[in-house]
Order: C-alpha cells, then sequence, then structure tokens
C-alpha cells in the first residue's frame, strides 16, 4: 500500500537548499523535456530520498522534485558507439585539447 506524503513549499525549498549544500551528491545531469523530447543540463542534488533539480547551482527554487522513496537504481551498459561517432568524439577530444593548449 503506498503512503501519503504531505509536505509544504517552505519545507521544500529549505530542504531544497539544504541538499543544494550538504547532499550525498551534486552536480549536473541531463534531462530530456517532454514538449520536444530534447536533452538540456540540469543542477541535481540528491538529499535523504529526495531528488531535486534546477535550472543551475544558484536557482533558489528548484524546478522539481523527485521522491525516491521504494526506487531502485542499476547500473546499465553504454551503447554502443558506430565508428562515426567515435571519430566524431576523439575530434572533438583533439580540438578541444588542443584548445587547452593555446590557452596555457
Amino acid at each position: 500500500m503506498q503512503k501519503s506524503v504531505r509536505y509544504n513549499e517552505g519545507h521544500a525549498l529549505f530542504l531544497s537548499a539544504v541538499a543544494r549544500k550538504e547532499g550525498t551528491k551534486r552536480g549536473y545531469l541531463s534531462k530530456k523535456t517532454a514538449e520536444n523530447s530534447r536533452w538540456h543540463d540540469k543542477f541535481f542534488a540528491l538529499y535523504q530520498n529526495i531528488l531535486f533539480y534546477s535550472e543551475n547551482e544558484q536557482s533558489a527554487r528548484p524546478a522539481g522534485i523527485y521522491l525516491l522513496e521504494g526506487c531502485t537504481c542499476e547500473r546499465s551498459p553504454a551503447p554502443k558507439m558506430s565508428t562515426a561517432g567515435k571519430e566524431a568524439l576523439e575530434k572533438q577530444v583533439r580540438v578541444l585539447n588542443e584548445q587547452r593548449v593555446s590557452i596555457h
């Protein structure tokens, strides 16, 4: 039987602030939007069993909250990349390395 969850906006904002400062895991992940199926980087912060996300690390209000009660997580293998995809990735890495060398 699923339990109901009660919280108010003030409590959610407080927990979001705690998560940004003291959360178990914090960082940027890609989130797929519903309206156009594109991926956007969002800042995520995990605190206990609550995953908050916002536009960036400085956002005062979370854009969304996921309650992870009863959820499990498992690592899945990375999708296989085509030869063309590997070559494009290697080219990007070379360009970034060249830029890094020229900056120093």
